[in-house]
C-alpha cells in the first residue's frame, strides 16, 4: 500500500515540482501571456523532472 500512496502523490520533490508547474501556468494566463505558458510549461516540466531526479 506505501508503494501505492508513493507513486499516486509522490513524494515532496514531486509534488513541488508540481505546483510550480501549475503556478507557471497560473501566472502567465493569468497575466494574459497564454501563449508564452505553451512554451513555458515544457521547459518548467522539465526543470522539475530534473530537479526531482537528482536529489
Amino acid at each position: 500500500m506505501k508503494a501505492f500512496f508513493k507513486t499516486l502523490f509522490g513524494d515532496a520533490r514531486n509534488i513541488a515540482g508540481v505546483a510550480t508547474v501549475v503556478a507557471v501556468a497560473a501566472a502567465l494566463t493569468g497575466t494574459g501571456h497564454a501563449a508564452w505558458a505553451v512554451v513555458a510549461m515544457p521547459a518548467a516540466c522539465l526543470a522539475a523532472v530534473a530537479w526531482s531526479a537528482f536529489q
